[in-house]
């Protein structure tokens, strides 16, 4: 048998060999290029969304001041609580420093602690004279909360403050812890003299004078309108008897002048709004005299607050008249009656 390869063909060389070798190499060295190419593009993309997501904001951070800072101040008022926020931002409590020398300096001019807060006079009074509208179903008119009103018709005692003590005005007394004294200072107290104006102060001073700072008290003077005691630089409120309050008040006795005409019933409504344990009313006029719805109405309060009315008429009748609004208003509301002539009174 023959042999058909080609007797002529050479086998090929060592160079021959080394570059076929190289070419079959060269397809692996192409595909490893494009790998690399994609895995830095992706590296920069995902760098990329690293940083993107790392600047948005977190939870609920949409702005500097995601909500403002503030603090609720409660006020426990004798028939509810008052909620008083007190905003401050950021900016504010970075300069808190800057701003505490002068909120120390205003604090020494806060009320005392023990200050009732203050009493909205010129909205009571408008309340007190207005149509009566249904509060809590007694349908009396100035029984509507005001802004800024310390008092309600609920008895003083709820307060849970001071111990009792018995004073006494023209040998009527009266115990308890809150008194408030009702007087006249219309132009009749005038008359004699001026003995019963006279005599009305220092029977007050005396009475003030019984009481301790474990008491608290209020003066209403009135003739057309009441005018009742304040602090100085403070609005009307229940007052401790404190010595340093009690030298005010009798600085406030003693500038009383009696001018004018008289109206009770404001003077007298005022009174009762602020809840006392008694009430020491003292008058020289029967007239104009208190009708019976008025006197009923003085009553519901009264009862409503547990408040004791005494009264004492001034007069020169020489005895007790027989048809009086006065003893009326005593019998109702717990109290004692006295009548003075006050011809009798000290010059």
């Amino acid at each position: 048998m023959r042999n058909h390869s080609n007797p002529r063909a050479k086998k090929p060389t060592f160079e021959q060999a080394e570059l076929g070798a190289l070419e079959s190499s060269m397809p692996a060295k192409r595909t490893v290029a494009p790998l690399l190419l994609s895995f830095g593009f992706h590296l920069v993309v995902l760098v990329l969304l690293g940083l993107w997501w790392g600047s948005q904001p977190k939870g609920t951070e949409k702005s500097k001041n995601d909500r403002p800072i503030g603090i609720a101040v409660v006020h426990q008022l004798p028939d509810r609580q008052r909620y008083t926020e007190v905003q401050s931002s950021i900016e504010e409590s970075e300069s808190s420093e800057d701003t505490t020398t002068s909120d120390a300096s205003s604090s020494s001019l806060a009320p005392p602690s023990d200050l009732a807060p203050p009493l909205d006079l010129a909205g009571i009074l408008n309340s007190l004279q207005s149509d009566p509208s249904p509060v809590d179903g007694t349908g009396l008119a100035g029984e509507s909360n005001l802004p800024g009103d310390a008092f309600s018709t609920g008895s003083s005692a709820q307060n849970g403050e001071g111990e009792e003590a018995t004073t006494m005005v023209f040998g009527v007394s009266g115990s308890g812890t809150h008194f408030v004294y009702v007087f006249d200072r219309s132009d009749s107290m005038n008359g004699f003299s001026g003995r019963p104006l006279r005599a009305a102060k220092s029977e007050l001073i005396r009475s003030l004078g019984s009481l301790t700072e474990r008491q608290q008290f209020q003066i209403i003077f009135y003739n057309d309108q009441p005018r009742p005691f304040s602090l100085p630089g403070m609005p009307m409120s229940m007052v401790r008897a404190e010595s340093g309050n009690l030298d005010l008040a009798r600085n406030y006795i003693r500038s009383i002048a009696a001018y004018g005409g008289t109206e009770h019933e404001s003077a007298l409504k005022l009174a009762l709004r602020m809840g006392p344990d008694v009430i020491f009313f003292l008058t020289d006029a029967r007239v104009p005299r208190l009708s019976q719805a008025e006197l009923r109405e003085l009553q519901i309060r009264a009862s409503s607050s547990g408040t004791t009315i005494h009264c004492i008429e001034f007069g020169s009748d020489g005895g007790t008249p027989v048809d009086n609004f006065l003893t009326q208003l005593a019998a109702m509301n717990q109290g004692q009656y006295r009548y003075i002539d006050v011809r009798k009174l000290d010059n």
